[in-house]
């Protein structure tokens, strides 16, 4: 839940706060997020990798640095949405660069160790389906929970404000709110799972890896050798990057499009940003009876193809003159039922993907002999870094080249301009979809494969718990 906190704060609003808001330059706003994702995206692997190897640590290999996390996470996303009045573009730029990397490196800290722990927690094939369940149950309550307060409590209509998106006012306070949250609910992570995860690690001691220190070099050696060794480890980074790719530009660029594409009131964007859920959440009950009935691959690929089929329809159908006109009833409903259907499409297809992740960290220790669930999630996460931080780049980028307006009311925004994003939106959104639904079909991860492993990692431990001496 912290982590789809963050991201959805920070999808949603900062993209859209630093430039119609704060007046940051789209080429500024690009290169500060260009930076934050390479230096999150170098983060990312490190992390894992670091995690595996802290068996030693005073929490543990996973909850150490999952407690480091905390104090820089909220100060971090606090200070995104509260920059100082009367800076420069320089400065304004800077404060976004530093706040923005204090809060996003903060929390891979927590991120990365706490999903690398979802694949420890059980090995057995019906618990991780349900540890994937309750994991996304937990993540949408999480975006659920954050725009409707959002929409409720902080961005409210104003005089002079008909697009309460548009007032500075409500955003530090709504930063504020984001980064106690998420707070709070890593130290009930913390807490919840400390005593599980002490005997997990216990019994793992004897076959971790001890060195906890590597150079970048060495690293960047071990993830290409880990892609060599288990090609579904690229096939997982590939997957999430374009996964999070076509998420990022539906979030980057929601309060883009409804407030000038949709032109939808207050009401309508809370609905709107709201909706999707809704329909993952009703997924999510559905999934693994779905997995059993189709297989694990086929589940990915038929809830990929609806989630950008629905996602690229609510717009392009509005640019080619086939949906309710904009500012009306009508195209609120029409896009947000669009948003349940491909929300219940990204439920279908996002809990065989967790359950393919744990799944891939068991064949990474198959084929090395050592336990490396932090270093495969870590690849999910560099997908999600890249993707988000892509979408950032080419839409403060374009907004940049098109010179989209700052600051002036809807109705003085040129019309053409206004279109040339959504044309970007969907165009983004196609490209992204057709390279998925071909990679997530050369996945390899058949039930009899994944039994096989299964078998080996068990007779494995127990072979080394037989050798181990007595304590």
């Amino acid at each position: 839940m912290p982590e789809l906190i963050k991201s959805f704060a920070w999808d949603a609003f900062v993209l859209f706060f630093y430039a119609q808001v704060v007046g940051l330059d789209g080429y500024r706003i690009g290169l500060a997020l260009a930076i934050i994702l390479v230096f999150d995206a170098v983060a990312d692997p490190y992390i894992g990798a670091l995690s595996d190897r802290m068996d030693r640590a005073p929490l543990g290999r996973r909850h150490t640095l999952m407690a480091a996390a905390v104090l820089p996470f909220a100060v971090g996303i606090a200070l995104v949405f509260a920059p100082p009045q009367g800076m420069g573009q320089w400065q304004t730029f800077a404060w976004l660069l530093g706040f923005g990397l204090l809060a996003r490196v903060g929390i891979s800290f927590w991120t990365v160790p706490a999903y690398a722990m979802g694949g420890e927690l059980t090995r057995d094939a019906g618990e991780r389906n349900l540890v994937a369940v309750m994991r996304n149950l937990g993540n949408q309550l999480a975006i659920l929970t954050v725009p409707w307060i959002a929409f409720s409590v902080f961005f409210v209509a104003s005089p002079g404000f008909a697009k309460p998106q548009l007032n500075p006012a409500p955003y530090p306070g709504f930063g504020l709110f984001v980064a106690l949250l998420g707070a709070a609910l890593m130290v009930v992570g913390l807490v919840g799972t400390r005593a599980r995860m002490r005997a997990i690690e216990a019994a793992d001691r004897g076959i971790t890896e001890r060195s906890a220190i590597e150079t970048l070099p060495q690293l960047l050696r071990r993830l290409v050798a880990a892609i060599r060794t288990t090609p579904n480890i690229g096939r997982l980074l590939m997957v999430a990057l374009l996964v999070l790719f076509t998420n990022s530009v539906v979030n980057q660029l929601t309060l883009h499009l409804s407030t000038y594409f949709w032109q939808l009131d207050g009401g309508w964007t809370q609905r709107l940003l709201l909706a999707g859920t809704f329909g993952s959440i009703a997924a999510m009950f559905l999934a693994p009876a779905w997995m059993r009935r189709v297989g694990t691959r086929f589940a990915m690929v038929s809830g990929l193809i609806a989630f950008f089929v629905v996602q690229v329809a609510a717009v392009l159908l509005p640019l080619l003159g086939l949906a309710p006109a904009a500012g009306t009833f009508a195209i609120g409903a029409f896009v947000c039922a669009a948003r349940v259907l491909g929300g219940f499409a990204y439920g279908l297809y996002v809990v065989p993907f967790n359950t393919v992740t744990y799944d891939i960290g068991d064949e990474h220790e198959a084929n090395t002999g050592v336990p490396q669930q932090g270093l495969v999630a870590s690849f999910m996460f560099i997908g999600l870094q890249v993707g988000s931080g892509l979408v950032a780049l080419l839409a403060g980028s374009f907004l940049g080249i098109i010179d989209f307006p700052a600051g002036v009311p809807v109705d003085q925004v040129p019309a053409g301009k206004v279109r040339a994003l959504a044309w970007f939106v969907a165009g983004l959104i196609v490209v992204a979809g057709a390279a998925m639904a071909w990679l997530v079909g050369r996945f390899d991860v058949s039930a009899e494969k994944q039994a096989e492993i299964r078998r080996v990692l068990a007779e494995r431990r127990q072979a080394t718990t037989k050798s181990a001496p007595a304590p």
